[in-house]
């Protein structure tokens, strides 16, 4: 800037606050108001104060959870594929995609743009699970690991901060390993957001559930940072609700008495373990012989549903109270054709990889065409279509990331809500 522009840039009068915030409410979407607050200390207080968020246009509607996305993996590729597909993504952490009209923009950002991670431990990592703020992913063995062994880190992406939880040997589950995760929050356990004065919790715990190869039973290791330990009680995501995790067990189909379908429910805080069996007779007559394509998870008001995606019909039945016992107080509450283009196959249905339970949609898509993948709305059935999905990520690995929108957007700005 030269002398001049300096000195007339000097004669301009401050524009007041209440001008400077109509200007900034203008602001054409979420992303770039992200970086007007980060201009000066000035925009940052005006775009971090509630009531400028609350009346903000774009912001996103009802103040609960948003879905930003979905967080994959990327491909074991080859030696050589690899040192391509380095040149267009030099990390090798989990990816988020986001959902068709996320608030952080169509760009695809990488794990380690929020959670640092300089020793490269999330390199090549599974995403499980998340809940919250925390996302819990599967690391690679070490060079002198076991192949039975399980290493996981869960990661605060509100924090920019991970934790790496003890190595497990899980060998006893025999080939198939841990079949569910669960990462749970403080307000799980009643304990509120759990904040300490730093903005970090530590406090998370980690469920895991597989079935011993000897006997047959369904084991539960928990991991809590509390004891920074495990320790065993006697779909792979829960649900969970009313302090209780809930994961869906489908039974023996050459049992005597024919296939199961029931649910195996952990209290958080006792770690008291049952099991509930489902009336296959409340279900579509097509979803008793087929179970593949069936999910546990939560509705919107908080009670356990099953959804079951068959040749693009889309089946909801909920439970009638707020129990997790009883067998017959279901109900279906709707069935919704799901409007999608046909796959390579043509009577190829949709499969089903992951549910973002407080945003009321599934990622879906059709194994012959990878490349792309739909999410759907649980209410009204409709499909948005994600494009150009694949590009060397597994999708068979996306885990919905929901979280509240305002307390993510100021812990990005460094200010607490």
């Amino acid at each position: 800037m030269s002398e001049m522009d300096a000195a007339a840039a000097a004669c301009v009068p401050a524009l007041p606050e209440d001008v400077v915030s109509e200007i900034l409410a203008r602001v054409p979407d979420v992303v770039s108001l992200f970086r007007c607050a980060t201009v000066c200390h000035l925009w940052r207080r005006l775009v971090a104060d509630p009531a400028f968020l609350r009346r903000y246009r774009l912001w996103p509607a009802g103040g609960g959870p948003s879905l930003l996305g979905f967080f994959v993996q990327r491909h074991q590729l080859s030696a050589n594929a690899r040192r391509k597909v380095s040149k267009l993504f030099p990390s090798r952490a989990p990816v988020l995609v986001p959902a068709p009209g996320s608030a952080l923009g169509p760009g695809r950002r990488f794990l380690t743009s929020f959670v640092r991670d300089d020793a490269g431990v999330l390199d090549q990592a599974k995403p499980v699970a998340a809940r919250g703020a925390l996302l819990l992913v599967r690391l690679s063995l070490r060079p002198t690991d076991k192949i039975t062994v399980l290493r996981l880190c869960v990661c605060d992406l509100l924090a920019g901060k991970r934790d790496l939880l003890p190595a497990l040997d899980v060998a006893c589950f025999g080939d198939e390993g841990v079949r569910g995760f669960a990462v749970l929050t403080a307000a799980d356990h009643g304990a509120g957001h759990h904040r300490p004065a730093n903005g970090y919790s530590t406090f998370f715990q980690v469920l895991l559930t597989g079935v011993h190869h000897e006997d047959g039973r369904v084991y539960i290791l928990k991991f809590s940072s509390a004891a920074a330990a495990s320790s065993p009680y006697g779909s792979r995501v829960a649900a969970v609700t009313r302090g209780t995790a809930c994961w869906l067990f489908h039974g023996n189909s050459s049992s005597p008495n024919g296939p199961s379908l029931y649910t195996m429910d952990v209290g958080i805080g006792t770690g008291s373990v049952s099991a509930t069996k489902l009336p296959l007779d409340m279900l579509p007559r097509t979803m008793r012989v087929d179970r593949s394509n069936v999910w546990l998870c939560l509705s919107t008001d908080e009670r356990l549903s099953l959804i079951y995606l068959h040749n693009n019909h889309l089946w909801i039945l909920t439970k009638k109270d707020g129990d997790l016992g009883g067998t017959g107080d279901w109900m279906g509450t709707q069935v919704l054709q799901v409007g999608v283009e046909p796959g390579l196959f043509g009577a190829e249905s949709l499969s089903m990889v992951s549910v973002g339970e407080k945003s009321g949609t599934v990622l879906a898509l059709y194994h012959s065409d990878p490349d792309n993948a739909y999410v759907l709305n649980l209410q009204s059935g409709l499909a948005t279509k994600l494009a150009g999905w694949k590009r060397s990520f597994n999708y068979m690995t996306a885990v919905a990331y929901e979280i509240n929108w305002l307390e993510f957007f100021m812990s990005r700005l460094g200010v607490r809500p």
